[in-house]
């Protein structure tokens, strides 16, 4: 067998990087951390940033089709090709406007290329709007260029899209045959729909400005994307539905209504988040996991939408009982911190099948699969931390990482009781 150590890290330790002689910490670990210093060859070999994956990510119960997604990366092809690539100053003088676009169009090469190595294709279709965004910021800032394009064009052309999201956010109906499926389906739509009104760009400078009409061009864009995509979405479920589906409003009503209670419940009885404690690590944990199970419930509580309602609340619900859970193993004296490599090794084991196993666990993964999703993303963080880790690092330096590590843990052994609570109120 080969030795584990052998890896990427003990190549780079090997290649004479002198910050790994100094015992110094690249994550910034306390000068007056008395603790020995972990070598870089112990810790977990991870990905490296640009080609870290989560463990399970964004999905569906839709049938979404290859074509539509080649569609949409031909949309990202055309506009970039419109950009004369490479961009010099003889195109654009002004080398920081230069440097804006060659970034957005870089970011859009990137996000069309995530979609091609994406785990679903719901994840996919969101990383091809986001490189469609980007795309258009580019394009758009070179058209003020080559075309004379305006600000008035494009601000007219996000109006129209907002008023056709409007009309279609009052048509939506909550038609469906599984309460689960259906209620994880209406709420993504709804969500990608309520994310189209965030409201118009910054102004960057003057009006009329390269830089105004790029970022125009984009919200003019991302709004556009977000309503094909929430159409599709929709007539693809629709289609997918017998005849004689019913509509399922009350259902989600009622469901909201008393998930809302719960939360209220839950809200009442949260202690204060900590002030002091003798661990930094233990602190950061608790009074950001209180933070977040807060926010959370209170933002669940007070959406208008019950599909969104349910599906935020079943979040909330996650990081409530992760946050509970937490203060138990405080309790019982745990500290979290890792003090060597192998410490760190079982910690992001721990994490990794605890998210295999929260959605294997759940009875309905559906319900869950966004906050585990979530939770393979802080493990994805937590990697590229690692990943730029070049030198031996004492314990305090890896507080950051073994946060998310553990925040990833606790809330995916909580995801099936959650699961199971918002279940009862959709059956019942």
């Amino acid at each position: 067998m080969t030795d584990p150590t052998w890896t990427r890290r003990r190549v780079l330790l090997s290649a004479g990087a002198a910050a790994a002689l100094s015992g110094c910490s690249g994550l910034g670990g306390r000068s007056d951390d008395s603790a020995e210093a972990i070598p870089i060859t112990r810790l977990p070999d991870v990905p490296d940033p640009d080609e870290s994956t989560p463990i399970v990510e964004a999905d569906l119960p839709v049938d979404i089709e290859r074509d539509r997604l080649a569609g949409t990366a031909s949309r990202v092809t055309d506009l970039l090709g419109r950009l004369p690539m490479p961009l010099g100053p003889e195109d654009i003088p002004n080398g920081h406007v230069r440097e804006e676009l060659v970034a957005a169009a870089e970011r859009a090469t990137d996000r069309l290329d995530a979609a091609r190595s994406a785990g679903t294709r719901l994840s996919a279709m969101r990383s091809l709007r986001r490189a469609r965004t980007q795309a258009r910021y580019a394009a758009a800032g070179w058209a003020f260029v080559a075309d004379g394009r305006t600000e008035p064009d494009l601000r007219s052309a996000h109006r129209e899209t907002l008023n056709e999201a409007n009309a279609f956010r009052s048509e939506h109906e909550y038609r469906g045959e599984d309460p689960v499926r259906a209620v994880v389906v209406h709420a993504g739509i709804e969500e990608t729909i309520e994310r189209i009104f965030g409201g118009d760009p910054a102004p960057y400078g003057d009006p009329g400005a390269l830089l105004t009409v790029a970022e125009w061009g984009e919200s003019a864009e991302s709004a556009r994307a977000g309503l094909e995509d929430s159409r599709y979405l929709y007539g693809r479920f629709g289609a997918s539905l017998p005849s004689d589906a019913g509509d399922l409003a009350s259902t989600f009503e009622a469901s909201a209504e008393s998930l809302t209670g719960t939360l209220e419940r839950h809200l009442a009885e949260l202690p204060a988040a900590p002030e002091e404690s003798d661990s930094r690590l233990r602190m950061r944990l608790e009074g950001r996991l209180h933070d977040e199970a807060e926010s959370s419930a209170r933002s669940a509580r007070d959406i208008e939408s019950p599909a969104r309602t349910v599906q935020s609340a079943t979040e909330a619900l996650v990081d409530i009982l992760a946050y509970d859970r937490l203060r138990d193993r405080i309790d019982e004296g745990e500290r979290f911190r890792a003090e060597t490599g192998e410490d760190v090794r079982a910690i992001r084991s721990e994490a990794l099948s605890a998210i295999r196993t929260g959605l294997e666990e759940s009875p309905r993964p559906a319900l869950v699969r966004g906050a585990l999703a979530d939770a393979a993303w802080l493990v994805v963080h937590a990697d590229d931390e690692l990943a730029r880790q070049h030198s031996n690092v004492r314990p305090a330096g890896l507080d950051d990482t073994i946060r998310r590590y553990v925040t990833a843990t606790l809330r995916a052994r909580n995801a099936p009781a959650a699961c199971r609570e918002v279940l009862d109120t959709l059956e019942s």
